[in-house]
C-alpha cells in the first residue's frame, strides 16, 4: 500500500537505499551509476528512482532538507521494505583542514536537531549502524588518497549558527562537519532496527568563513562522485555479506 508522501508499492522499493537530500543528486545517481532505474515516486518532488547498480537491486531516495522531512521520509521507506539505508549528503566542514570536495564519513552525530528527541532521549547516542560504518570506512580507504571520519553534528538551523564559544567546542572536540539529516536518521534506524549510515561531500569550511564556497563547484562534483561511488561499493558488498 502506497504511504502519504512515497506513493508506490512495497514491490517498487528495494531492502537497500541511498538517501539523498537533493533531488538533483537523485538524478545523478540514476543517470551516472543505475542500469534500469525507474522513477516510482515523484510526488512532493521526493523522487526515488529504483534500478541495479552492477548485479543488486537498490532505490534512491530523496529526503528533502532537515530532520523533519527526512524522518517522515525514512518512516515511509522502513514501511516500504527499507532495510538498509546510507546518507550521501553535503555538508560544511568544521575541521580546519577540511577543503571542498573532502570526504567525511561519520561515526556519532551530536543531536541538536528538534526531530529525534520525538522518538529517544537526548541520552540516547546517535550512532551509525557498525558493520556498515567500517566497510563504508574501508571502501573509501580503497579508494581515496585522502578523506576523513569521526563525529559530525546535525542542526537545524542553516543560516542562523553557533557563538564564537561553540563553535570553539566543537572545534577542539575534533567534530568534523555540521549537517542537518545524520542525527535523526541514525536514531530512527536504531528505533525501527533497521541499519544506517552516513557520507558527505564537503561543501565549504565554516570555521574558516567559506559556506557553500563558490568557484569550487569542480572539487565538490568529483567529491560528490566519489561519496557516491564508495556508498554504493559498500552497499553493494555488505548486501553479499549479508547474503
Amino acid at each position: 500500500m502506497a504511504e502519504p508522501h512515497i506513493r508506490c508499492e512495497k514491490e517498487d522499493i528495494s531492502e537497500k537505499i541511498i538517501l539523498v537530500g537533493n533531488p538533483e543528486r537523485a538524478k545523478r545517481i540514476k543517470e551516472e551509476f543505475l542500469k534500469d532505474a525507474k522513477l516510482v515516486n515523484e510526488y512532493r518532488s521526493l523522487l526515488v528512482y529504483t534500478g541495479f547498480y552492477r548485479d543488486i537491486r537498490l532505490s534512491v531516495a530523496t529526503t528533502g532538507m532537515g530532520s523533519p522531512s527526512a524522518a517522515i521520509v525514512l518512516e515511509e521507506l522502513i514501511k516500504l521494505g527499507g532495510k538498509i539505508f546510507i546518507r550521501v549528503g553535503s555538508a560544511g566542514g568544521l575541521n580546519p583542514e577540511i577543503d571542498v570536495g573532502d570526504i567525511v564519513i561519520a561515526t556519532g552525530s551530536i543531536r541538536d536537531d528538534g526531530t529525534s528527541i520525538k522518538y529517544l532521549p537526548l541520552e540516547f547516542p546517535a550512532v551509525p549502524d557498525f558493520d556498515l560504518t567500517s566497510l563504508l570506512i574501508r571502501k573509501a580507504k580503497e579508494n581515496l588518497e585522502k578523506f576523513y571520519y569521526g563525529v559530525v553534528i546535525s542542526s537545524d538551523g542553516f543560516y542562523e549558527g553557533y557563538d564564537e564559544k561553540m563553535m570553539k567546542k566543537l572545534v577542539e572536540s575534533k567534530v568534523q562537519a555540521i549537517e542537518m539529516e545524520s542525527g535523526i536518521i541514525f536514531v530512527l534506524s536504531q528505533r525501527r532496527c533497521v541499519k544506517s549510515a552516513g557520507i558527505f561531500t564537503i561543501d565549504g569550511n565554516i570555521t574558516l568563513g567559506k559556506m557553500k564556497e563558490k568557484g569550487k563547484e569542480e572539487e565538490f562534483n568529483l567529491g560528490e562522485y566519489n561519496a557516491i561511488k564508495i556508498a554504493l561499493e559498500t552497499i553493494y558488498d555488505f548486501k553479499n555479506k549479508e547474503d
